[in-house]
């Protein structure tokens, strides 16, 4: 687990946390990680790859990712967008 306070931490250390993890997993360049890429057909080809991707993220940040709450992610952005809410939910919680 990463020593990560994920509650204290900016919406930019966050977003460019998780583009190093999946950058990390999916074998990508940081620069060519593009919020239209594909979750299935680009960064995590097969189920195997999705899960590492997710437990990857869980580790980074210190938190559960039920997999009901990412079935329907197609894209990087729409991942991104899905830790951003998730933190704020943990900050809210925090205060």
């Amino acid at each position: 687990m990463s020593d990560f306070n994920i509650r204290s931490a900016t919406d930019r250390e966050i977003q460019e946390r998780a583009l190093k993890v999946v950058a990390e997993v999916s074998g990508l360049d940081r620069e060519r990680l593009d919020p239209e890429l594909s979750i299935a057909e680009d960064i995590a080809p097969n189920s195997i790859d999705r899960i590492t991707l997710f437990m990857a993220l869980e580790d980074e940040f210190g938190e559960s990712i039920p997999e009901s709450e990412v079935r329907d992610i197609a894209t990087l952005g729409q991942l991104l967008a899905f830790i951003d809410v998730r933190v704020s939910s943990l900050r809210e919680c925090s205060t």
